[in-house]
């Protein structure tokens, strides 16, 4: 049989063993035809690039193939925490393999009972034999986003702990960290795991809104190396916002006992600087880990300024919101130890308020704005399951927020003399307004749904958006009473 007679399988589905399905090969006369449109469908759903070559075998997977085929998933859902390739993974039957296939059966729908038992089990051994190599670390990386995402805080509280303190004992905070190159051979990305644990331990604290206690101090000196991060430049600025909108939305969200408006307008202007950023490499690198990256980055950036405007004024406006950061509390001894008051530069206090309404109700249009791109991108895409980690179904959370305080506002300044909420909410169109923005909450509320059939939590934070809801539903037909 000649190479032309022969059967077709893009080089995805050959090293996996799997029937190659609904693509072809390119041939001069699909030169006007798109990779997209010529990669087979496994490689459409999972986002791989679709590469072709002859094959001698065809054929329907057997059963010692269907781990083979979850871990190769996993390459296309890694993109959010970019830290080990499928190929590495399969090197050894360990806590990192377990973990991989955990994550992929999330993704994918598949009962995780299994593999989350063996994950679980190996995890425990790892603390108690105090592992401290790399690929352990990452196994543990993993482990606490699927404890995050099946809403087991306690366990991610657990295994959290042991992260960040063999993280410290190892210096992975340093340029020169306790581990010999040549018996890890993941030390080269010894500054990316250690960011990795870093966005962690924010991230938990924040959306468990303190529950789980920070375990790296906010005094502890970073100072890594950037090519420890990534060889790659456009990886290596991607991680450089990643990093930085971590830093800032720690920061954006320390509850200050005293207004610094010097404070907020700094930080308010750092994260429109990052947000420029981010959002251009974002639509300039169509490389799928770079912009998932910079997604992921640019969200985190715009509930920063929500939370950062909202904390200025509105702290305890949390319309029953529990999660994200929304219940926070301060000892009275912090209160007083934080930032004296500091009046904004202009002078003006009613100035200021209506620019942290206009901030937090831009911040909040433009993630619904991503949220809504994301969500025809993925369904033009035949992509079957939402492609995020459990921490994006956070910032759908915080999206939910302006558009309920908008409609707060609304109400109070239908009966309110004050002036400023009387020109910054328009109570003339109240109406509309407030059917607009319900409308908002109904797409974050829809979008969690979608997002709980993977990971546990984001029906969490679905019932506290169905219960602010509801509160506005009894308030009358275009809600709070109005």
């Amino acid at each position: 049989m000649s190479c032309s007679e022969k059967k077709i399988a893009c080089v995805n589905c050959r090293s996996s063993k799997t029937k190659c399905v609904g693509g072809d090969a390119p041939s001069f006369s699909d030169s006007n035809l798109s990779a997209a449109q010529l990669a087979c469908e496994r490689c459409r759903k999972s986002g791989l690039e679709c590469i072709w070559q002859a094959s001698k075998k065809t054929g329907r997977p057997s059963k010692t193939t269907a781990k083979a085929v979850t871990l190769d998933m996993f390459e296309a859902y890694s993109r959010g925490v970019p830290l080990i390739g499928s190929e590495d993974v399969e090197q050894v039957h360990d806590l990192v393999y377990y973990a991989a296939l955990t994550i992929s059966d999330n993704f994918k729908g598949l009962d995780v009972i299994s593999d989350r038992a063996s994950m679980l089990s190996l995890a425990e051994e790892a603390i108690l034999t105090h592992k401290c190599d790399l690929r352990s670390i990452i196994g543990l990386i993993y482990t606490i986003h699927d404890d995050y995402g099946a809403n087991n805080t306690e366990a991610a509280q657990y295994h959290l702990s042991y992260v960040c303190r063999v993280a410290l004992e190892l210096g992975l905070n340093t340029r020169s960290p306790r581990i010999d190159p040549f018996d890890d051979p993941l030390s080269s990305i010894y500054g990316r795991i250690w960011w990795e644990i870093y966005l962690l331990d924010v991230l938990l604290h924040l959306s468990t809104s303190g529950q789980i206690a920070r375990q790296i101090n906010t005094l502890t000196i970073i100072d890594i190396d950037a090519n420890s991060i990534a060889t790659d430049v456009t990886l290596q600025q991607a991680y450089d916002g990643r990093i930085k909108s971590a830093l800032i939305l720690s920061e954006s969200t320390k509850i200050n006992g005293r207004l610094n408006f010097e404070r907020v307008s700094a930080l308010d202007t750092m994260i429109t600087n990052q947000l420029a950023l981010t959002q251009s490499s974002y639509h300039s690198d169509e490389n799928f880990t770079i912009k998932e990256l910079n997604f992921t980055s640019t969200m985190m950036l715009l509930a920063s300024r929500v939370h950062l405007h909202r904390q200025a004024w509105f702290a305890d406006m949390t319309f029953d919101f529990q999660s994200c950061s929304f219940r926070q509390k301060m000892s009275e001894m912090e209160m007083l130890l934080n930032d004296m008051f500091v009046m904004p530069s202009s002078g003006n206090l009613d100035a200021s308020l209506c620019a942290s309404l206009q901030a937090i109700r831009e911040s909040s249009q433009q993630m619904l704005h991503w949220i809504r791109v994301d969500e025809v991108y993925q369904s033009q895409s035949a992509s079957t399951t939402p492609p995020h980690w459990p921490f994006y179904s956070c910032c759908q959370l915080v999206a939910s927020y302006g558009p309920i305080l908008e409609i707060a506002i609304l109400n109070a300044s239908r009966n309110s003399e004050n002036g400023v909420l009387e020109t910054v909410a328009a109570p003339e169109n109240g109406v509309w307004k407030t059917r607009a923005a319900l409308s908002s909450v109904d797409l974050t509320h829809a979008t969690l749904a979608r997002y709980m059939k993977v990971w546990m939590i984001a029906g969490v934070y679905r019932d506290e958006v169905a219960v602010c809801r509801a509160v506005v539903d009894t308030c009358g037909p275009t809600g709070f009473g109005m």
